[in-house]
């Protein structure tokens, strides 16, 4: 049982937290027009998941059987800062780390040449192969779902205009507005 509080503790700490940074945001008074998110919304919404996974988190201490099974997230970067290691788990490959770093530059670059929407969708699929997944249909449903969903959320619900690139790119770009209906 003493296990079992000790995992969930993080998270019961956490969610206190969480609890009284969303007791702070109920204070945030906005008035604006009815149809747009005020800057009232994210910080609530945010905390609302964090306490979310944290509840979660939490049942899944008590109620998960193995202590593998319980570990959570927190329990991962614990056992990096200790140096422990689960079952399986892979050393760090600094040629990987270094891939990723030049994804990402390579990704802040490319931005502003071929429009948010096609330089994510490329770093998503980079990333997944990265990370060692092989089956091409789903890298590219992932890659171009989460491309679409982050477009839409940008710009449908959080109203962040996004590069368009250049060229042809900006043609495609503003043919998936289009679509999506974003003006």
């Amino acid at each position: 049982m003493t296990g079992r509080l000790a995992r969930a503790a993080p998270y019961a700490l956490l969610l206190a937290v969480a609890g009284a940074l969303y007791a702070a945001a109920l204070r945030i008074e906005y008035i604006g027009p009815a149809e747009r998110i005020g800057p009232d919304f994210w910080p609530r919404a945010i905390l609302g998941l964090l306490a979310a996974v944290c509840v979660y988190e939490i049942a899944k201490s008590f109620l998960a059987a193995g202590a593998r099974s319980t570990g959570g997230m927190l329990q991962h970067f614990l056992d990096e800062a200790t140096g422990a290691e689960g079952e399986g788990a892979q050393r760090p490959s600094f040629a990987r780390l270094a891939l990723a770093v030049a994804a990402t530059l390579g990704y802040v670059m490319l931005v502003p040449v071929l429009g948010f929407f096609l330089a994510t969708a490329a770093y998503l699929a980079g990333f997944i192969a990265l990370g060692g997944y092989r089956r091409w249909g789903v890298v590219a449903a992932c890659s171009l779902g989460g491309s679409l969903a982050t477009v839409v959320v940008f710009m449908k619900v959080v109203y962040v205009s996004l590069p368009l690139g250049m060229g042809p790119f900006r043609l495609l770009s503003i043919a998936l507005l289009q679509v999506l209906g974003v003006r």
